[in-house]
């Protein structure tokens, strides 16, 4: 009987080529999955900036329009403009606030409250806090203690603070000497508006 031999046709390690050429199908079908994403990643994106850079140059075509009309009537909308419109704002508010005042009033409270024997040198308003800053001379320091008092009992007044008082004397004369004065005191500005009553 004779032997049978059997001898492989097939080149040695081809089932090893099969694997690998099938693992490099898969990344190749992989990679360009991959690449097609990406690109259509990257068309949507480019899309969205066109489209945020033509509304910008569309924003940016109208502003320059409404500047040129504004410039054309007198408004100054320059970035320097713009950024003093909040101090323009905050003195509105502050003139809206002073729209009721009255100094005629201020000064007919002062008159009613201030002694005959004194007298007023200076009368300024810090409008910030209402404070009314008095500065005067009188010949006797009990005409200033019936002012302090006069302008504590005014409806109009309150908190009143002596801040200096101090004995003048007038240099080569005889005269009785005198007495400044400077003091502050809260003003009460809803009174301005309620009618005088006549004594």
């Amino acid at each position: 009987m004779v032997p049978r031999v059997r001898i492989p046709l097939s080149a040695p390690g081809i089932n090893h080529l099969t694997l690998t050429q099938f693992a490099l199908k898969l990344i190749t079908v992989g990679g360009l999955a991959l690449t097609i994403s990406f690109w259509w990643v990257g068309t949507t994106l480019h899309q969205k900036i066109d489209a945020l850079e033509n509304q910008t140059n569309m924003i940016g075509a109208q502003t320059q329009q409404v500047v040129s009309q504004a410039k054309a009537k007198g408004i100054d909308l320059s970035d320097q403009a713009i950024k003093k419109i909040p101090q323009h704002i905050s003195f509105v508010k502050q003139v809206r606030k002073r729209v009721g005042f009255s100094w005629t009033q201020l000064l007919i409270d002062l008159e009613s409250a201030v002694p005959a024997n004194l007298m007023m040198s200076t009368v300024s308003l810090d409008e910030r806090t209402n404070t009314v800053v008095l500065n005067g001379f009188t010949p006797s320091l009990k005409n200033l203690n019936q002012l302090i008092h006069q302008l504590e009992k005014h409806k109009s007044f309150q908190d009143v603070i002596l801040t200096q008082h101090a004995k003048k004397k007038v240099k080569g004369k005889s005269e009785s000497p005198f007495f400044v004065f400077s003091l502050k005191v809260s003003y009460a500005i809803h009174h301005q508006h309620s009618p005088t009553t006549e004594s």
